[in-house]
């Protein structure tokens, strides 16, 4: 147990409306609701009306439990019994929403990274980390969970051709919001301030190194995460994020630092998202079900021709879309496996005397 002499507002951590409803309706009244703000090998941080806990998982959700996903994530609300000294989380009210990735491995299972999310801040540095398919790949992200998104372009103090690298980038997020950021610059303050308002919950996705937690430290005030030194032979902060932690910062908001991913594979599957430019231009392609390939009459491979819209984009859209295809037929196949090993666990338990 961390602490239970507070009284705490859970509507300061984000209990609104959608889930006092769902956690009315939870049939056990000896349950009570909770947000999970962290997550170590063996515990979850929660925070509820009686104060912090560290709890466990209920054997229930142990053993129903096929996916990861199943499992709870930083920024869920759940439903748990605080016993005496000892708290359980009993079940997982539904999400809102979820950033996810694909894990790796030869069962293909999801991952979790954070849920419950008002804002995502995908963030990119203008260094040797600057990276357009990567970014392209973040946005696909947010975009298939159906979360606003900012893109942040940090270290632009210490870089010689900003505008440039801006312009690059704007080229491939279309009409969404992108900013060129830098720690040292108090405006960069006023900007994040002015999306994580009071009863939000922001989240930071993005590489090692790129300044995440610096971001969160100037958003807060005061170093409350702590930042690596600089390695001077890769140019960038170590990455010193090793687990999902949400923090209430003093204006109301909050946030969700994430370990850096270098690689992110979506879970989601609709492949066009995160690509507006492309579906704009389809409306004009004579076949609606056109590919961008070989169909004549394509006003998306004519806007390449045109320079209007980047090859490379449509290079990775064709990429993603053929990795679309591919986790739909290997999810079923998993599902499949999953299934299985929870079937020969129950009768194992029920064989069990």
């Amino acid at each position: 147990m961390i602490s239970d002499s507070l009284k705490i507002d859970l509507e300061k951590w984000g209990f609104d409306s959608y889930f006092k409803n769902l956690a009315e309706k939870e049939k056990d009244s000896s349950l009570i609701p909770a947000r999970v703000i962290g997550h170590n090998r063996h515990f979850y941080d929660i925070v509820c009306e009686k104060g912090f806990f560290s709890a466990k998982t209920s054997g229930s959700i142990r053993y129903n439990s096929v996916l990861k996903s199943d499992l709870p994530a930083v920024g869920d609300w759940v439903m748990v019994s605080i016993r005496r000294d000892k708290s359980y989380i009993c079940s997982i009210l539904p999400r809102k929403n979820r950033i996810s990735r694909r894990c790796s491995g030869n069962v293909i299972d999801e991952q979790v990274l954070s849920s419950n999310i008002d804002i995502v801040f995908i963030v990119m540095s203008l260094d040797s980390n600057f990276n357009l398919k990567r970014l392209q790949r973040y946005i696909s992200v947010a975009a298939s969970a159906g979360i606003s998104h900012v893109i942040l372009l940090t270290k632009s103090d210490a870089c010689e051709n900003t505008g440039e690298l801006f312009e690059e980038a704007a080229k491939i997020c279309g009409n969404k919001e992108i900013y060129a950021v830098s720690s040292f610059d108090q405006k960069t303050e006023e900007l994040l301030n002015s999306f994580v308002k009071p009863g939000l919950t922001a989240v930071f996705i993005g590489s090692s190194g790129v300044g995440k937690s610096t971001l969160i430290n100037t958003l807060s005030g005061s170093n409350i995460r702590a930042t690596g030194e600089i390695s001077t032979a890769v140019n960038k902060g170590r990455h010193t994020t090793s687990a999902r932690e949400l923090i209430l910062l003093e204006s109301g908001g909050m946030v969700i630092d994430t370990p850096g991913m270098r690689e992110i594979q979506n879970w989601q599957e609709e492949d066009s998202k995160g690509f507006e430019t492309i579906e704009e231009l389809s409306q004009n392609c004579r076949f609606a079900d056109c590919r961008h390939d070989t169909e004549p009459g394509c006003a998306v491979k004519e806007a390449v021709e045109n320079g209007i819209l980047p090859a490379e984009t449509l290079e990775m859209w064709r990429k993603q879309l053929a990795e679309s295809e591919e986790l739909k037929q290997k999810k079923a196949f998993s599902l499949k496996i999953l299934e299985t090993r929870k079937a020969k666990r129950k009768k194992r338990n029920d064989e069990t005397p």
